[in-house]
């Protein structure tokens, strides 16, 4: 009985640890940030990109833009874990971003942070960057 618990503890605690997502953004001049995402196994490569784009769109919103373009793009993966739990890949999504002002030449071909988030940016930039690639 103990034993079948503890497996289960471990098969739920993988799920947990599975959907996790964590991102950051660092500032690198007025209009440039860099926003870096690192998404555990469940969430792919894909799933981290996907990630670090809206958190690019947030960003973007809330200095006060709405154009960007992504300057910068890379991406990796790694091992996490050890010999006795086992070794799981994590992925890590990393994306310079450039706000445009409105009106400048390049804005006819930046992208629009609110046309990436969907007629509820608003509801989404308030919430902020999930934890979760879902």
């Amino acid at each position: 009985m103990k034993t079948t618990l503890s497996k289960f503890i471990g098969i739920a605690s993988l799920f947990v640890l599975a959907s996790c997502a964590e991102t950051s953004v660092q500032p690198m001049s007025k209009d440039t940030f860099k926003v870096q995402t690192h998404a555990a196994p469940a969430c792919g490569p894909t799933g981290a990109r996907n990630l670090a784009f809206k958190a690019a769109a947030i960003e973007v919103i809330r200095k006060g833009g709405d154009k960007f373009v992504i300057v910068n793009d890379s991406t990796g993966s790694g091992l996490q874990g050890d010999f006795f739990s086992g070794f799981n890949q994590n992925f890590n999504q990393g994306m310079v971003v450039r706000i445009i002002p409105e009106g400048s030449r390049e804005a006819s071909n930046a992208l629009s942070a609110r046309e990436v988030l969907g007629a509820s940016w608003q509801e989404t930039v308030s919430k902020g960057v999930p934890n979760t690639c879902s």
